[in-house]
């Protein structure tokens, strides 16, 4: 998918927070419902260590992000950022409504560190979206990102069950997206080709291989953080002091849940189907159980 700045490292340096959830989730997963979390990804992405959790939480200071100028940016990169934007909300509210209905510490605890992490997302990739931006603006904006997601499904889909369901909502969306475009010209005077572009609907979101694409990010994005609006490869002294202030020099859930594993099943688990993990210290262990 073409991203054009600012939002491509965004994205990517994402994709590892991601593989480490999954990770630990799936630990959790076989402790408490003993079952593998194989079933549920179906080889379709690999399950192993990424950024330690511990290591994701950063200064307020240095999570906004520069945003786009409304004006000038290429509209791809307006539902870009409305996509991740939504991805990232859907799961912060997810996890802190369900992890307290575990009975277990560990997944309560676990649930609420990463929630943590997801609401400091949400609050990055808010920060992409210009606040220049009217109301109005912001609702054709939305309405039209919902009609690209949905054509973007609709097209790659294979079941004509499902492919029909998309289609329905694709329907819905668009008289959704005409009301929009109403609302604008009477209360801004505007045409909804002045917000999106005249070019027609993007080229389809596309769902694609991404084990290759993911150990890359592991091998050469690992160490990245972030410094006011832009990266380091260093830990300066606000990270430092926002690791102290949340984990006081004590093993975060993120940590216990692998150590509680080991300890039952007598190693983590793991699913690495193409070969060892690109980062050296992060390899499982010599004979070490995988799926």
């Amino acid at each position: 998918m073409l991203m054009p700045s600012p939002i491509p490292r965004t994205g990517r340096v994402n994709g590892l927070f991601c593989r480490g959830h999954l990770y630990r989730y799936a630990n959790l997963y076989e402790m408490v419902e003993r079952r593998r979390a194989e079933k549920i990804v179906d080889a379709l992405t690999e399950v192993m260590p990424g950024r330690p959790t511990a290591l994701e939480h950063r200064h307020p200071f240095d999570e906004v992000r520069a945003p786009y100028d409304k004006d000038l940016v290429d509209p791809r990169s307006k539902l870009h950022a409305l996509t991740i934007l939504s991805a990232e909300q859907q799961v912060m509210m997810y996890y802190m409504n369900v992890g307290p209905q575990y009975m277990e510490p560990i997944a309560r605890q676990l649930y609420q560190e990463i929630s943590l992490i997801e609401q400091e997302h949400v609050t990055h990739y808010e920060s992409l979206v210009d606040p220049g931006e009217t109301m109005w603006e912001r609702l054709i904006t939305h309405e039209y990102n919902e009609c690209w997601l949905y054509y973007s499904f609709m097209e790659q889909e294979s079941d004509p069950r499902i492919k029909a369901i998309w289609e329905l909502h694709l329907q819905m969306e668009l008289a959704q997206l005409q009301q929009a475009a109403d609302l604008l010209r009477q209360y801004d005077g505007r045409e909804p080709e002045q917000i999106v572009g005249a070019a027609g609907v993007p080229e389809p979101l596309l769902f694609e291989p991404n084990k290759e694409f993911l150990r890359g990010l592991l091998a050469t994005q690992m160490d990245l953080t972030k410094l006011g609006e832009g990266y380091v490869r260093e830990a300066h002294e606000r990270f430092e002091w926002m690791q102290e202030q949340l984990h006081a020099g004590g093993k975060p859930p993120s940590e216990e849940v692998i150590d509680m594993h080991r300890e039952k099943f007598g190693d983590e688990y793991r699913i690495e189907t193409e070969g060892p993990h690109p980062v050296e210290s992060l390899r499982a262990r010599e004979g070490a159980r995988r799926a």
